[in-house]
């Protein structure tokens, strides 16, 4: 038991799991070599004279895996401004992350979006006036071009170009079990050839080259449009998958270069009978068509408050997924072929915490940061082929709010204010290379992820997911004679605050980091005998160049 700010939470520290229960396959057959670039603007420090007190080695000779580009994606809803795409304070940013990948429209509302559409008689044929969800809600079909608010297909277009992502887009498979023609045959080929004209319009007509499609958002869930239609019943997983088979051919005729992606189930149980025989239903249906799985991961139950130390013990049972797709793969699929790539297109932490309450890690806290540099280097060390936070502006609530930057709703900080999500990715582009190292501690709550890059150099993040101050040394194996380390130290010392500071520097707001991020000087000091010795605060982030 330990006290967190008045309250008594159970620490749940799950340990450091074997790695590479996935294999991310194709994600990596563009996978390009990486070239460091050692800081410029560098303060000379001592070496760490406190005598280490956790241990770990790592073997440069002994590669893991190589690290794939798509790790470092996320989303974007249609209802951030459209304005934002003309913005510097958005897009320079969002280049500085390294992101990859640009996921869209955003999550639920994919389902029930039409992305051509202006007004409501652009909508295919078929598309009702009211969408029904679950529990007697409902919606009017969202609309791509409507108005001049939402992020439209075209600003998106315009976004990954400006920034060099890719893209991967959710098209709308509902639409293909809510649509007003009543033969389901006829019904399943309007949504399907509706999605192949969006990646026509995408990849032929506009030659965005986006690589990656993905056939629904999270379809087994009641919260899905389509999931129950009055006067059809629920929806059914082996129908989603022989619909996918059609929804495929239309959109790989539209350009065969693409990877589709299906929806599976990432819980091994279920009461939600739907849920329960999802995989066992779907990937039969898929696996020779499909190029990945698609599962999304928000790691804690729905309603849990987490203290600090809880968000950053929920990255290790990011292995558990894949074990599920794995154990359903080997039950239901004929084959001897290795299971699909998975792609994990939504993930984040999930923290009921609040601000106002001060009574845990909320979602936009230096805790959360911190959670987020774990998640991106197990997504790695676990074989992911991609991952795509949740997601680049959402909205406040309190401190709930997933966005990498504060949305208008977030009052006493400008808008787009980067929180400390962001100065993570900002690093694992900076100091993260090409290739993963498997490193584990004698120290379950002190995680390194260690990189080298093809230029020789080293790359590693060392994370501290305790209220004790630790000093680690780390044995570098096969790696030469090395002389010294560049590290930014990235720590607050109260892990609830919504600052992050970079090598002590931090910014003038409520939230946020340095403003001049990039300028901030890398504190170096010498190596001796191979030897890398690195003082970890509570709740920090190392982020450390070797050379």
């Amino acid at each position: 038991m330990c006290l967190v700010l008045g309250m008594v939470t159970v620490v749940s520290l799950h340990g450091q799991r074997p790695p590479m229960h996935g294999n991310p396959g194709w994600f990596l057959d563009d996978w390009q070599p990486k070239k460091a670039k050692l800081p410029k603007n560098v303060r000379q420090i001592a070496a760490p004279e406190t005598t280490p007190d956790v241990f770990a080695s790592v073997d440069f000779g002994t590669p893991l895996t190589k690290v794939s580009q798509y790790i470092f994606g996320n989303n974007l809803g249609i209802w951030v401004n459209r304005s934002n795409v003309d913005k510097e304070e958005f897009v320079l940013p969002l280049r500085d992350m390294g992101i990859s990948v640009i996921r869209y429209p955003g999550g639920n509302a994919s389902n029930d979006f039409f992305w051509n559409a202006s007004v409501r008689s652009e909508c295919p044929p078929g598309v009702p006036d009211t969408i029904w969800k679950n529990n007697g809600r409902q919606t009017p079909p969202k609309l791509g071009r409507e108005g001049r608010f939402k992020f439209s297909p075209e600003h998106f277009y315009d976004l990954l170009l400006t920034t060099g992502a890719t893209g991967s887009v959710c098209v709308n498979y509902s639409y293909a079990l809510y649509g007003e023609e009543e033969e389901e045959a006829k019904r399943v080929q309007l949504a399907a050839e509706y999605a192949g004209d969006w990646v026509r319009h995408a990849n032929v007509e506009n030659k965005l080259g986006i690589q990656f499609w993905e056939i629904g958002n999270e379809n087994w869930g009641p919260w899905q449009a389509g999931f129950s239609v009055p006067g059809r019943g629920d929806i059914s997983p082996k129908k989603y998958g022989e619909h996918c088979r059609a929804f495929i051919e239309e959109m790989k005729a539209a350009d065969s270069s693409i990877k589709v992606g299906v929806v599976g189930y990432q819980k091994p149980k279920s009461n939600n009978p739907i849920q329960s025989r999802w995989n066992e239903e779907v990937l039969p249906e898929v696996a020779k068509v499909a190029d990945y799985i698609i599962l999304h991961d928000y790691f804690t139950d729905f309603k849990a408050v987490l203290s600090p130390e809880e968000m950053f013990a929920s990255v290790d049972t990011a292995y558990s997924h894949i074990d599920v797709i794995n154990k359903a793969w080997a039950e239901t699929v004929q084959s001897s072929d290795s299971p699909l790539p998975i792609a994990l297109t939504e993930f984040n932490t999930r923290s009921r915490a609040t601000i106002s309450a001060g009574n845990g890690a909320t979602n936009v806290s230096h805790s959360a940061g911190l959670f987020i540099s774990h998640a991106l280097g197990e997504f790695i060390r676990q074989g992911y082929g991609s991952a795509m936070m949740w997601d680049i502006s959402n909205g406040y609530a309190d401190g709930e709010d997933h966005g990498v930057f504060a949305s208008p709703k977030e009052f006493d900080v400008p808008e787009l204010t980067p929180h400390p999500s962001f100065y993570h990715y900002y690093m694992y582009d900076k100091c993260f290379g090409d290739t993963y190292y498997d490193c584990p501690t004698d120290d379950p709550q002190l995680r390194v992820h260690a990189s080298s890059f093809s230029s020789g150099e080293a790359g590693l993040v060392i994370l501290n997911g305790s209220r004790k101050a630790r000093t680690l040394e780390v044995e570098l194996v096969n790696m030469g004679e090395v002389r010294k380390a560049y590290q930014y130290l990235v720590h607050n010392d109260d892990p609830l605050s919504r600052k992050t500071y970079i090598n002590g520097e931090t910014g003038p707001h409520a939230a946020g980091g340095p403003e001049r991020y990039w300028k901030v000087p890398a504190q170096s000091y010498p190596i001796i005998e191979n030897k890398l010795v690195v003082s970890c605060p509570p709740f920090s982030a190392n982020y450390v160049m070797i050379r």
